[in-house]
């Protein structure tokens, strides 16, 4: 497939009129100031390793040992150069063949290792209305190869959101590739955004969606600044995608809002257990949780009673890890802004060290 097969109006370009805000300035932060060593110590937990290898044999370790599924990244954003892009166009079709010859020991195709990527790697300018028509293509096109390829080798992917500038770009390619017969991808819709409560419209019964608040810092002007509405705008958002029939793959790891994910949505609007997951960051401790949603402890609680809570015990929930990997100079960057955005991972790395988990 190339872009060409698109009609020019279906081709993704960002048309943003130019007094949209800038990306927001991020205050001074401690992490600013430490060394990549210290930053990588204490993000260690979050991390798959530094290679394809090693996050291939992290998504087999915790689904043999907890029944745990997998999503593997390659960390890595902003290429600089169509070098670069091509390179990453080839680090995903090698790590699309070592997953396709490596496969999980199990017959559903839910629980196979999925792959993740991030569509700034494979273009080398931000898409807004002064960026290049042909490098946008080229990045469309890059884009396609790789999800052309994972479709041939039966390997499902999820194309991520980023900051606020790729929201059309990333949205539009991936309604592209869906229009065009690609059945393998998903993508990710950030309820911190004010736009994303229109952009739902454009999903229906063939689209897979991770709902996320986002972790992109965002001018108020477009987004919601206060964490709580993001969480309330899952459990809205949700309900609005089950009623049109899309896979949701909800990634919290507020225990709170899951609870509520299963009183306030999945339970009075009776939905299946193939049709939505669960999904965390590697290393965040919730391991007893996690647990609980896999062999349907979870949905025992007096609280949920009711048929399809029982239903829904006895089939478990399908629980997705986040598993990045790369060398210290991508982690390093990855890892900052993860530290820097939500500080409370530090408070998990201690509990991980000290063996806590809720």
């Amino acid at each position: 497939m190339t872009v060409e097969m698109l009609p020019k109006d279906q081709r993704p370009l960002e048309k943003r009129a130019s007094n949209l805000p800038a990306l927001t300035t991020q205050r001074f932060s401690i992490f600013d100031i430490l060394p990549v060593s210290a930053i990588l110590y204490l993000a260690k937990p979050y991390l798959a390793g530094p290679t394809p290898e090693s996050a291939l044999q992290k998504g087999h370790q915790i689904f043999e040992s907890d029944h745990f599924c997998g999503t593997l990244d390659v960390l890595g954003e902003d290429a600089a150069s169509d070098d670069d892009c091509e390179l990453y166009v080839e680090k995903y079709k090698s790590l699309i063949d070592l997953v396709a010859d490596n496969p999980l020991k199990t017959p559903f195709d839910r629980e196979k290792l999925t792959i993740s990527m991030k569509p700034s790697m494979f273009c080398d300018v931000v898409p807004t209305a002064q960026a290049a028509r042909a490098k946008m293509d080229k990045g469309f096109e890059r884009i396609a190869r790789v999800v052309d390829y994972g479709m041939k080798k039966k390997i499902r992917m999820t194309l991520e959101a980023e900051d606020w500038r790729w929201a059309n770009f990333h949205l539009d390619a991936y309604f592209a590739l869906l229009n065009a017969g690609y059945t393998n991808l998903g993508t990710v819709l950030q309820t911190r955004l004010f736009r994303s409560k229109n952009d739902l419209k454009r999903f229906d019964e063939n689209s897979r969606v991770r709902l996320v608040i986002g972790i992109y810092q965002e001018s108020p002007d477009i987004a919601f600044v206060d964490k709580r509405d993001m969480k309330d705008l899952l459990l809205d958002f949700s309900k609005e995608l089950f009623a049109r029939g899309t896979y949701v793959e909800l990634a919290t790891h507020d225990a709170d809002y899951i609870r509520k994910f299963a009183s306030e949505v999945v339970i009075p609007q009776k939905v299946s257990p193939q049709q939505f997951e669960t999904q965390f960051l590697l290393g965040v401790p919730r391991y007893k949780l996690q647990k609980a949603l896999v062999n349907g402890d979870f949905f025992k609680d007096p609280e949920f009673a009711s048929p399809h809570a029982e239903a829904l015990s006895r089939a478990g929930c399908l629980v997705r890890m986040y598993l990045p990997y790369g060398n210290d100079k991508v982690s390093g960057p990855y890892c900052k802004r993860r530290l820097i955005h939500n500080p409370n991972m530090i408070t998990y790395g201690i509990k991980n060290l000290l063996g806590i988990q809720s």
